[in-house]
Parts: C-alpha cells; structure tokens; sequence
C-alpha cells in the first residue's frame, strides 16, 4: 500500500513537470529542431522497489506468511538510439531481493534409533519461526527503449528486456523454539526432557547460513513513464518497473522428506525445502542520462 503511494505521488509530481516545461519546449528555436540527433548515451538510474522471494510450499510444511520488503536498485547503463523513437541499452546494476517468512506452528517427525540403538519416534514441535532471505543479484541487462515524445523535450517511454541475475550475496537468518520427544512404540511411550537422547523441550534456536541458489537466473525487464529531456544532452526520466526471474532459483537438491530440524542447533532455511522458489520486484525507477554524441 505504501509503495502505490508512493507511485502515484511521483507520477503526480511527474505530470506537473511536464506540463510547466511544455510551453518551454514548443518555443524553442528552429534551428535547434533541425540540430542533429545525439545517439550515444550513459546514465545511471536507480529507485526504491517492493521485492518478493516466494516459495511454493512443502509437502510437509503449510502456513508461511510471506511479507515483502523494500530495498533500492541501482544502475549505470550505456546505450544508442538508432532514431528519437527507438535505442538499445546495457550495462550493470544491483538489485537486493528481501522477504521474510513466518511459521507460527511446526510439527514432523521421523523414525531413527537411539544411543542404544533401540527403534523409535523422534517427534518435533516448533513455535514463532522466522526467517529472513535476503539475495543481491548482480544484473546484466539487454534493453531495447521505445520513446513517444510530445514535443522536443516531453514524451513517455516503454522498456522492455532481459536482465542475467548473478547472485553475489545470498544469506538467511532464521530464529525459533522446538521441542523434541520420542515415541517407544514397542513399550507405547512417549519420553521427554531427558537431554542426552537430545529430547528437549522449549529450546530456543538462532541460525544464520548461505542461502544455495543458481548461478546464472534469466529474468525479465518491463518499465514505462515519462521523459524530460533539459537540453540537447540531458534526459531525466520518471517511471515504475517490474522485474520477475524465469526460472526456479533454488540450487537445493530435492530433499523427500525435508525436516525443518531434527535435533538441537539445526534449523534449515524454509528456501531448503521448497518445491520452486521464485522472485520478483515492482518500483519506482528515476535516471539520468547524458547523450555524447
């Protein structure tokens, strides 16, 4: 909700922009309409963004919340326009990708041995856990640009293209409380708070790892606004974007069952045990360009 706020206050301020320096634009001389056209550029763009690491559940665990978190992009791009309508950009950029996950409940169990190697049910329960995900994608973007100008220095924008999304931070923390008991069945019971078998109750657990996700994640670009051009070498524009990866970006190996945690000082990532996990981000982008020549 925030964050549509926020658009729509910046595409507010946007219109109120263009239509002041309209009048501007339309009285600028004849000789500079038939100046020629600067193709060559470098910016830098960047904005703050609403970003979504999603996981498609377990067979065992149901009942993640999900809550996205905002971060800020950036990126320095070069690039050529063939026409006033129509350029191809690259270049590189940096995008934080932060969700946090919530489990309010958790049970599982499985069947093991004990120090004297008699069968039995190991049985876990856990409470409050919370896990924060937090990837930094290196991009690498081929974009093709479409412009509509109004009038020599006004018009709005279409991009639209591909980022390949190089993981160069990827870190979890995850905290919560489990309690572990075991099932006898041969003597139907059920034994707890004895710590050398590790059956423990209430045992309060903080973990922090990396995260294993692909290498190299294809992801899709999308953006539009509006643009103001300053002079003959200066672009400033305005717009929003959304940005979605292709393809699953877990590394995990499938894990059947998958545990949570099967005993004391180990708790896996919710990311471990998912069957896709996917990303996407939405914002705000605000660049500046400088055309060469």
């Amino acid at each position: 909700m925030e964050l549509i706020k926020t658009l729509s206050k910046g595409f507010s301020s946007c219109l109120i922009l263009l239509i002041l320096f309209q009048a501007n634009s339309q009285s600028q001389s004849a000789s500079n309409e038939s100046g020629r056209q600067n193709h060559w550029f470098i910016g830098i763009t960047g904005g703050p963004a609403q970003t979504d690491i999603s996981i498609d559940g377990t067979s065992v665990i149901s009942g993640i919340v999900m809550t996205r978190k905002n971060s800020f992009s950036i990126s320095v791009d070069a690039g050529y326009f063939f026409s006033k309508y129509v350029g191809l950009s690259t270049g590189v950029g940096l995008s934080p990708y932060i969700t946090n996950f919530y489990l309010d409940t958790y049970s599982n169990s499985l069947d093991t041995v004990d120090s004297e190697d008699e069968s039995y049910e190991r049985r876990i329960s856990g409470k409050d856990i919370d896990e924060t995900q937090k990837i930094y994608y290196l991009e690498v973007p081929l974009i093709l640009t479409l412009q509509f100008p109004f009038g020599k220095a006004i018009g709005i924008f279409a991009q639209s293209g591909m980022n390949l999304a190089i993981p160069v931070g990827k870190n979890y923390s995850s905290s919560g409380t489990f309690t572990y008991t075991g099932y006898y069945p041969a003597y139907n019971v059920l034994l707890h708070d004895i710590p050398y078998e590790g059956f423990k109750s209430n045992v309060e657990i903080e973990k922090s790892g990396e995260l294993k996700v692909k290498t190299l994640n294809p992801e899709l670009f999308v953006s539009g606004g509006f643009y103001f051009r300053t002079e003959r070498q200066f672009q400033i524009s305005l717009g929003v974007f959304y940005k979605k990866m292709l393809s699953d970006i877990s590394a995990y190996p499938p894990l059947t069952p998958f545990h949570l945690s099967t005993h004391e000082n180990q708790l896996r990532s919710f990311m471990e045990g998912s069957e896709k996990t996917a990303a996407s981000s939405m914002g705000i982008t605000i660049s500046l360009r400088y055309f060469i020549r």
